[in-house]
């Protein structure tokens, strides 16, 4: 059973675009066939300070022209978050946005706190921001983001993208990520690399939909809940070892205005929105604190 508040410690190869035998979060093997080539997990590990410079700093940044186009978005395309439970040709295309041509987007956020966490998260902020990771807000923000060609060699994914989001602003960071994908069995996961001192957190996120509108077109979650063992979770990963942590999140995404988008998310908060989004974190299965998030496209000038 996959239990949220169990630890597994696994070793996984984490070599360049090395095929294994893939270690299941419940200690059963993925078949390792031509659905199941590449790395779960990349191979970036922090050291003390992260920042908004950390690829640069590790010489991760792929060079001008040598990945081609430069990325836009978390993926390059809907199908590489393709499942069997998901028809991704029909997600609303405000939401393909999202993944497609991510930096477009402005995102607005409102951070609510569960006490006593919210007393925890202001003593612990401070440390973040001289990490340079994970820089949540306390209530609400403006987030920029930038995103970056990654070396596959660095990465060791072939098609890993560096994600900055920073404040509005002040430019201070808020979160640096390493967005890749992984395919087992048939479905494709989001892979999302957090890198931090000694390691990195790694999310492999699956794609769900969650509504349609009267029209048909989906509105969609990115999940780290493990349906039937599928390899989905939370990772803290230290070399060649992989801890499974107890922590979970589910990012709801709707486009504004569709007649399946929550009523409690007003669109006026930020004038112009495109897209509504939902996002939960849990520990131990209970949830200690829920963003809310409204995307328009960037206004320049």
């Amino acid at each position: 059973m996959n239990h949220p508040s169990a630890f597994r410690l696994r070793w996984i190869p984490l070599g360049p675009f090395h095929r294994y035998p893939a270690v299941h979060p419940d200690g059963g093997s993925l078949s390792n066939d031509r659905r199941a080539e590449g790395p779960r997990f990349a191979r970036f590990r922090g050291g003390l300070r992260v920042g908004a410079d950390y690829f640069a700093r590790v010489g991760a940044v792929a060079s001008d022209g040598a990945s081609g186009s430069p990325p836009r978005g978390l993926v390059d395309r809907m199908s590489d978050l393709a499942n069997p439970d998901i028809d991704v040709a029909r997600v609303h295309p405000a939401i393909v946005v999202f993944f497609e041509d991510t930096a477009r987007l402005e995102l607005h956020i409102r951070s609510h706190w569960r006490f006593p966490i919210s007393l925890v998260w202001r003593l612990v902020r401070p440390l973040m921001q001289w990490i340079g990771q994970f820089v949540l807000p306390l209530r609400e923000a403006t987030i920029a983001t930038r995103i970056l060609a990654l070396d596959p060699a660095r990465d060791g994914r072939g098609d890993a993208r560096a994600v900055i989001r920073e404040y509005a602003g002040s430019g201070a960071v808020m979160q640096v990520v390493a967005y890749a994908t992984w395919e087992s069995g048939g479905a494709r996961f989001m892979s999302a690399t957090f890198p931090l001192p000694g390691g990195h957190v790694a999310g492999i996120l699956r794609l769900d939909r969650i509504a349609e509108d009267s029209d048909g077109r989906l509105a969609v979650a990115l999940t780290s809940a493990s349906r039937k063992g599928d390899g989905a979770g939370i990772w803290y990963v230290l070399g060649s070892l992989a801890l499974r942590a107890p922590l979970g999140e589910r990012l709801s995404l709707w486009a504004a205005g569709t007649d399946c988008a929550p009523a409690d998310m007003d669109v006026s908060v930020l004038e112009g929105t495109t897209i509504l989004g939902r996002h939960e974190q849990r520990a131990f299965g209970v949830r200690f604190v829920t963003h809310e998030y409204w995307f328009r496209p960037v206004r320049r000038g």
